[in-house]
C-alpha cells in the first residue's frame, strides 16, 4: 500500500482499538508504590510518576480516576520514527575511583523494525485517549520532527478538529547533523490544538528589535533599548529559536532526546495557570515535570522504561531537596504507580531485576555499605568500566534511595530522600520498620528491609 492508505487504514484501526477498550472492561489496575514528600497517596495530585504502559494508564484513568477529563495541557514528546536506537550517557562519580569514561546505555528503539502503519496506528489510539482527558478549556501539543509531522498532523485534524488548530510551532536549533544531500535539518515542529474553541492560552510577548537598531520615536508605541539596541514588546512568533541541551548545561541528564526546559516553559506559561493539572504521556528524562513543579503546576509523568522513571525521580526529588525541606516531610512531593495492566513482569519494579543494596542499621544511623546490580547490566556500552565501579566503589552506581522509617510493609514512604554520593541518614527516635529503596543509574530499583 501507499503511505496515504497506510495513514488511512492506521487511523481506522487506531480509532477502532480506542473504542473496543472504551466499550470493554480494562485488566488489572495501577498500585501506588512509592510516595516521596506526600502526606496521602489516594488524595495526592501534585505530581505522579507512572511507570508503565501509556495507553493502558490512560484507559485506567478515563475510567477510574477523578482526574479523568481534568488536564488542562498534555505535552507528548513520543518516538518520531527515526527508525534509529537512542541512548542515554552517564558519569559515573567516585571519591575512590575519580569519574568514570561516559558509559552509553541503551535508552529507546525508535520504532526501527515497525512499518508506518504501526507507528500511526499507535499514536492515533492515544490521541483519542488524550482527548478525552483533557478538560474543555485544555490544550495538547504533540512534538514531532520532518518523519511523520504531516501525517499526525492530518491525524490530529480528523480526532481534535481542524477548527481547534491553533499554531504549528517550530523550534529551530543550531545542534544536529548536516549532509551533503539536503539542507542541514535544524528544526522540530510542536502541533498545538485546543480540545475546544474555549481552549485556554495566554499570549506571550517577545522583543522585535527596530531596523537599524535606533529608535523609531512612532507616536504611542513603547520602545526599550538593550545591549543589542532599541526594539518593541510584540506577540510572540511561531518560529522559536532556542539551543538544544548542552553538554555542560546544568539541566543535562544524559538522557536520550532531552528537551530544553526553556521550549517547554513557554507552552506550560500559554496554555496553562499556576495550580493546573498537565500531563506527559512520554515523559524521558522528566523534563516536562521539572518545568511544571517550577511553575507551580501538578504535574503527571507515564513512561515504560526504567531507566526513564530513575532518570525522574532522581531529578525531580533533587529539584525538590533544593527547594527546601518542611519538618520531617518534604513540602510538595509526589508518588511512584506501577503499572500492573498486562505488562507486569516488564514494569512491576519488584519483579523487573534483581538489584541489591547492602546497609548498616545502627541505634542512630542508616549507612550503606554496598550495592549489587543484576548479574549483567545489559544493553551498557562498556562493561568492563562497570564492573571497575562495581568492584572498587559498588555505591557509586547508586542514582538516588530514601529511607522509610514505618513502612506499613506495602507502600514505601520515603521520609528522607538522597541523591548520589549521599551515603548515610539519621534515623528518628522510635524507629522499628526501616525500609530502603531507590533506584541505579541504569533504572534497576532495589528495596530492603530492616526490622529493630
Amino acid at each position: 500500500m501507499s503511505d496515504l492508505e497506510n495513514m488511512i487504514t492506521a487511523f481506522q484501526k487506531g480509532r477502532a482499538e480506542y473504542e473496543q477498550r472504551k466499550n470493554g472492561t480494562l485488566q488489572g489496575s495501577f498500585e501506588v508504590r512509592e510516595i516521596y514528600g506526600a502526606d496521602d497517596a489516594q488524595a495526592h495530585e501534585a505530581g505522579r510518576i507512572i511507570l508503565g504502559n501509556n495507553l493502558d494508564y490512560m484507559d485506567h484513568i478515563c475510567k477510574n480516576d477523578k482526574l479523568g477529563r481534568g488536564l488542562q495541557l498534555i505535552y507528548v514528546d513520543p518516538p518520531f520514527f527515526s527508525k534509529s536506537k537512542y541512548q542515554a550517557s552517564v558519569v559515573l562519580q567516585s571519591e575512590i575511583l575519580g569519574n568514570s569514561s561516559t558509559v552509553k546505555i541503551d535508552a529507546y528503539d525508535d520504532f526501527r523494525a515497525s512499518a508506518l502503519e504501526s507507528y500511526l496506528q499507535m499514536l492515533t489510539t492515544r490521541l483519542f485517549f488524550m482527548r478525552d482527558l483533557l478538560s474543555d478549556t485544555g490544550c495538547i501539543a504533540v512534538h514531532l520532527d520532518w518523519h511523520v509531522t504531516h501525517y499526525v498532523k492530518i491525524l490530529m485534524d480528523e480526532i481534535f478538529g481542524r477548527k481547534n488548530f491553533i499554531n504549528e510551532i517550530i523550534w529551530n536549533y543550531k545542534s544536529g547533523g548536516t549532509s551533503k544531500k539536503n539542507f542541514a535539518r535544524k528544526h522540530d515542529t510542536l502541533l498545538l490544538y485546543g480540545k475546544t474553541k474555549q481552549y485556554k492560552f495566554h499570549m506571550l510577548k517577545e522583543k522585535s528589535y527596530n531596523r537599524g537598531m535606533k529608535p523609531y520615536c512612532f507616536q504611542g508605541v513603547e520602545e526599550f533599548q538593550d545591549e543589542q539596541g532599541w526594539y518593541t514588546m510584540v506577540n510572540m512568533k511561531d518560529v522559536w529559536t532556542i539551543d538544544m541541551v548542552g553538554r555542560t548545561s546544568a539541566e543535562r541528564t544524559g538522557y536520550a532526546t532531552q528537551k530544553p526546559e526553556k521550549l517547554l516553559e513557554r507552552i506550560v506559561e500559554a496554555c496553562s495557570d499556576p495550580g493546573d493539572l498537565c500531563a506527559d504521556f512520554f515523559a524521558g528524562s522528566g523534563s516536562f515535570g521539572a518545568v511544571c513543579a517550577k511553575m507551580g503546576r501538578n504535574w503527571i509523568l507515564c513512561d515504560e522504561s526504567s531507566l526513564a522513571i530513575s532518570s525522574e525521580i532522581a531529578r525531580l526529588t533533587a529539584l525538590q531537596k533544593n527547594a527546601g525541606e518542611k519538618e520531617d516531610r518534604m513540602a510538595g512531593g509526589f508518588a511512584v504507580l506501577a503499572a500492573k495492566c498486562g505488562t507486569a513482569a516488564k514494569s512491576d519494579p519488584d519483579v523487573r531485576n534483581a538489584a541489591k543494596i547492602f546497609a548498616e542499621v545502627s541505634e542512630d544511623q542508616v549507612l550503606l555499605t554496598g550495592y549489587e546490580p543484576p548479574e549483567t547490566v545489559e544493553n551498557c556500552s562498556s562493561p568492563e568500566e562497570v564492573e571497575r565501579f562495581v568492584r572498587g566503589d559498588s555505591l557509586s552506581l547508586v542514582a538516588v534511595w530514601s529511607v522509610d522509617f514505618a513502612w506499613n510493609g506495602m507502600v514505601h514512604r520515603a521520609d528522607k530522600i538522597l541523591c548520589s554520593g549521599e551515603r548515610s541518614v539519621q534515623i528518628p527516635k522510635g524507629a522499628e520498620r526501616i525500609h530502603i529503596a531507590g533506584y541505579d543509574v541504569f533504572g534497576n530499583r532495589f528495596a530492603v528491609f530492616f526490622e529493630r
